[in-house]
């Protein structure tokens, strides 16, 4: 491993022992490669922590808006399902828990019952809905009962302009948390935030999952998405992996994208 993922791993060792109240942990987890590779580290921090001090509580939590990729979703299922399982065999502090719309938030009761334009730029009402708020609800609830709570991020600095532009404005020099901007009692903690993409595919590629999922899997997504941006590795680990664009996974409903970078990921699926 190379000395800054060294150091990550040994950075959130540290944290996680800090005497604070036990303040629980919660990592928001899409399955894709940023969260993955968060996760991953956050594991083998863990891992290194003696059995009678893994005390604080990590909620690893998943959010189904109900109309996701089936593709995607099939492929994250099995990876919460494998997360879940592994952690009671190796006595591990991770629960796993998905998030949903309540019913008057899903997309077909607000388009098809209320008569909701389908989202769009100017008014993209679904992922307030259908994302943020089922998340926030259990933030809250999780502070309602802990009193305070800590949630890890995978954002990275090197991902855009405006991601780069968001942590500055939120972080405080020499300080690993941040206050939530819209949470009481709540803090950010972005551990990986300096990965560069190359580390986060490196994580991936070359690093055996501590749940035992195929990450293989993973850059395969990633790589049958194929558009053109940098989400995808821009560098290969072996000459079995192949570079690849932007993958966007969202709702298989969505109107706000101009083009479905899913397609390639359905044609492989129907034959395969």
């Amino acid at each position: 491993m190379s000395k800054r993922i060294n150091y990550i791993v040994s950075e959130l060792k540290d944290q996680y022992l800090i005497e604070d109240n036990l303040r629980p942990w919660i990592i928001g987890f899409s399955g894709g490669k940023d969260s993955t590779a968060l996760l991953q580290l956050l594991w083998l921090a863990l891992e290194q922590v003696p059995a009678d001090l893994r005390k604080r509580e990590i909620h690893v939590i998943c959010n189904d808006t109900l109309v996701e990729n089936p593709i995607i979703q099939e492929y994250v299922d099995d990876v919460l399902q494998k997360i879940e399982q592994t952690a009671v065999q190796r006595g591990l502090p991770v629960t796993v828990e998905k998030t949903i719309p309540r019913l008057e938030d899903s997309f077909w009761v607000n388009v098809i019952g209320r008569g909701y334009p389908v989202p769009n730029n100017t008014f993209r009402w679904c992922t307030d809905r259908m994302k943020i708020k089922p998340t926030s609800r259990y933030i809250i609830e999780q502070v309602a009962e802990n009193g305070e709570a800590i949630i890890l991020v995978g954002t990275r600095r090197s991902e855009s302009i405006t991601r780069a532009n968001s942590i500055k404005k939120h972080e405080i020099r020499g300080k690993r948390l941040t206050k939530h901007p819209h949470h009481t009692n709540t803090f950010v903690y972005s551990p990986i935030k300096e990965l560069m993409l190359e580390e986060v595919w490196y994580i991936i590629n070359t690093m055996t999952s501590p749940w035992g999922a195929d990450n293989s899997k993973l850059f395969q997504i990633y790589a049958d998405a194929s558009a053109d941006d940098y989400e995808c590795p821009t560098m290969v680990t072996d000459d079995k992996h192949r570079s690849c664009g932007q993958s966007r996974f969202g709702c298989w409903t969505c109107t706000v994208v101009k083009e479905n970078k899913l397609k390639n990921l359905l044609y492989n699926k129907l034959a395969a």
